[in-house]
């Protein structure tokens, strides 16, 4: 089940609350749109996009169901129920290991980073280790990694992977990881809302920075690490007008946000 990531206007994350029934078993829950309003939380730029339809996510998915009916199809005297059972739990199965995999690599890149000592399978290290070569040929300077950026002003806040300044230019902008699968010779495409990201990041992180208008000294880059072609990298950037735009688009997905759950996270106090 996916759940909605909350952040406190401090930067904290405040994803879940303790569970107050002696009988539960676990010790914490997911936090409510309820519980957020109560503590004044921010909701996570993931979150608000969520809202919007991911239709490549969808496809997907359904893609995944499909495939596994064609591999398996039903035997013998098994019932319908049974064998839909059998599709979902077989097509859902890879996807959660195919999340579970984005996020062993995700983390690999985050210790490699911070020069923490390594403790992933050689698979893993190489993964990461592909992704921070090519993000050394973009020609950054780091200047934070893996840290909550929050904006009180629009509402939001969330975790991202890298703020930087370029080397040879005064553009400054942030970087994100992201694992994919990828078929060979065909082009990487985009998934909807990573460049939106992007530019939600940028602003809530580097608005301050800049007395002018901040978008014009923006760059962005999604890194996409192929989970289907291991060694296969690709780099999107986009530019301050593209970013700008992608800020545009969020602004209006953060207004349906505040609509649907009833709630401002601007003016909580």
């Amino acid at each position: 089940m996916t759940t909605n990531h909350w952040y406190t206007k401090e930067g904290v994350a405040a994803h879940t609350q303790p569970t107050l029934s002696k009988t539960a078993k676990n010790p914490n829950r997911p936090t409510t749109i309820k519980d957020a309003r109560k503590l004044k939380l921010l909701p996570s730029v993931t979150s608000i996009l969520k809202l919007i339809h991911n239709e490549m996510l969808q496809r997907w998915k359904y893609r995944k169901v499909v495939e596994a009916c064609f591999n398996r199809p039903a035997i013998g005297d098994e019932s319908l129920e049974e064998y839909t059972d059998f599709v979902l739990s077989k097509a859902f199965d890879e996807v959660d290991d195919a999340a579970q995999l984005g996020t062993r690599i995700h983390n690999c890149i985050e210790t490699l980073v911070k020069g923490d000592n390594l403790a992933h399978s050689q698979d893993i290290i190489n993964y990461a280790e592909d992704a921070i070569n090519k993000m050394e040929t973009l020609g950054i300077n780091v200047v934070a990694s893996e840290f909550v950026t929050v904006n009180p002003e629009y509402g939001y806040a969330g975790t991202t992977d890298i703020a930087f300044k370029d080397r040879n230019s005064d553009l400054a902008g942030i970087l994100d990881f992201k694992s994919k699968r990828t078929h060979k010779d065909e082009p990487i495409v985009p998934s909807f809302g990573h460049a939106a990201q992007l530019a939600a990041y940028y602003a809530s992180y580097w608005k301050d920075k800049w007395e002018e208008s901040y978008f014009k000294k923006a760059v962005g880059y999604n890194i996409y690490i192929s989970t289907t072609e291991p060694g296969r990298i690709d780099v999107v950037k986009y530019d301050g007008d593209q970013l700008a735009k992608e800020f545009e688009m969020f602004e209006n997905a953060c207004g349906i946000w505040r609509y649907k759950n009833n709630y401002d996270p601007r003016s909580s106090g």
